[in-house]
């Protein structure tokens, strides 16, 4: 029996588990977006900074949400922070 460290082994359970992490293709509007996302301000608060409407807004962060498969704003920020990508406003 070959002897396998605990590391190893975490390792080979932890790629059994995970599915491949892939980075998203962004449009620069939707990095921005998610750049004041990432720094607490509400759509409202985007909407103004960017001179655009709240729907407008809205419609990229549900394309943000769509693209990180996740249901929130705040969970589409965390993804991002999780694989490294720029948060820049």
């Amino acid at each position: 029996m070959k002897n396998t460290s605990p590391a190893e082994v975490s390792l080979s359970a932890q790629n059994l588990h995970s599915p491949p992490q892939f980075m998203p293709a962004l449009t620069p509007k939707e990095q921005e977006v998610l750049g004041w996302c990432a720094r607490g301000k509400t759509s409202a608060e985007v909407a103004i900074i960017l001179n655009r409407s709240e729907t407008t807004i809205n419609f990229h962060i549900a394309n943000l949400r769509l693209k990180f498969g996740v249901t929130s704003r705040h969970a589409a920020v965390l993804k991002a922070i999780k694989l490294g990508m720029p948060l820049l406003p």
